[in-house]
């Protein structure tokens, strides 16, 4: 931090004086730039990749217990039925609400300090660096041209690229589909595997057999309150 500051001292206190010195001094600051909107897409990437590493451990571990069989299942009585809740399906909707808190830090912390880096490259382009090298577009101008729009093109007009696109869909936008998309999976395979694990002739055997035992015991009480009464 100490030398970053240095530095950005330095740079504030550059004397600008032909225009050469000061092209210098708008790609130190263009440089600058371009390394704070890396280090912010990192964070952001290293988060996206623990969400996913600990999805991808609990559907691991799920199918080596949902192998074992009911010795990880818990006994759930409901009515004349008893039903099974696996291990794995518990395991599932874990990593499930573990991508969905990984989501909210990503896309309200981490994409927003990389919109901010970004969007001050793209003033910056826009204002100064156009000057320089005489471009339609600068670096960061064109990845998020191309990054906004899915029919980006472009087309080389008087020796300079023209850049075009009309759907556009934002970054934040694709984020949020990818996470809403693997969380609903998520909890789609939860379900699914909560309907196989009781999904079974036995379960279904068994209620019947209570329901049909608990009428004969009710047949049986009736008969014998009947032969207790008097006869007239």
């Amino acid at each position: 931090m100490a030398s970053i500051e240095n530095e950005s001292l330095a740079v504030a206190s550059y004397e600008i004086g032909t225009s050469d010195e000061e092209r210098r001094l708008y790609v130190q600051i263009w440089q600058k730039a371009v390394d704070t909107q890396m280090h912010f897409n990192e964070m952001a990437v290293k988060s996206r990749q623990l969400g996913l590493t600990f999805v991808a451990a609990a559907l691991g571990v799920g199918i080596v217990l949902l192998s074992r069989g009911n010795d990880f299942a818990l006994p759930v009585p409901w009515d004349n039925l008893e039903f099974q809740v696996h291990v794995s399906a518990l395991i599932v909707f874990a990593s499930a609400l573990a991508l969905w808190a990984v989501s909210i830090f990503d896309l309200n912390v981490y994409h927003k300090m990389l919109r901010g880096a970004v969007t001050f490259g793209e003033d910056f382009e826009q204002v100064y660096m156009k000057e320089i090298f005489d471009l339609e577009k600068g670096m960061t101008q064109a990845i998020s041209h191309y990054n906004r729009f899915s029919d980006a093109k472009k087309e080389l007009v008087d020796g300079k690229y023209q850049y075009s696109g009309k759907r556009e869909t934002t970054a934040e936008s694709k984020i949020r589909s990818f996470y809403r998309v693997t969380i609903g999976a998520l909890f789609a395979v939860t379900i699914g595997l909560f309907v196989v694990t009781n999904w079974s002739p036995m379960m279904v055997i068994t209620g019947f057999d209570n329901v049909s035992n608990a009428e004969q015991m009710s047949d049986t009480e009736m008969n014998g309150a009947n032969s207790d009464e008097p006869s007239r």
